[in-house]
């Protein structure tokens, strides 16, 4: 396996892990106040589940060998990348207030972490069907 392959992987595995973790510590939703929970809690832990999903599937896409299940495990975490991205504001409306903290920090970070994942996922993925084209293309040579 080519090195740059292996780090566009682990980029992804690593990007996976900040919106894991991120989303309920450094660009955390609103707290819950006074027991109210609010509609960016639910967003949050929406991004949460969603994080976990792009972490096994990019952490799949490091061990799995070929490279046109890699392929697929990549279109996954891209498509996966994309709905996490659109979850707060779209799939889970968040107040409007700018200075909530769900609208000042959340939001943008979720979309530019998830932004991220999905580009990388997304090139990636292209390398492996072009690695995967090219080995076909010796095999049928032989």
């Amino acid at each position: 396996m080519k090195l740059k392959q292996l780090i566009s992987e682990f980029f992804l595995f690593i990007v996976s892990i900040l919106i894991f973790a991120g989303s309920f510590t450094f660009f955390s939703a609103c707290p819950v106040h006074d027991d109210t929970i609010m509609a960016c809690h639910w967003a949050q832990n929406a991004v949460t589940a969603l994080g976990v999903l792009l972490l096994a599937i990019s952490l799949a896409a490091i061990v799995i060998p070929d490279r046109r299940i890699k392929a697929g495990l990549e279109l996954s975490a891209a498509l996966a990348a994309v709905l996490t991205a659109v979850v707060p504001g779209i799939v889970i409306n968040i107040c409007a207030m700018s200075s909530m903290r769900c609208a000042s920090t959340f939001r943008p970070f979720t979309i530019l972490f998830a932004s991220l994942a999905a580009v990388i996922a997304l090139l990636s993925a292209v390398r492996n069907l072009r690695a995967a084209s090219d080995n076909s293309k010796k095999r049928k040579e032989k």
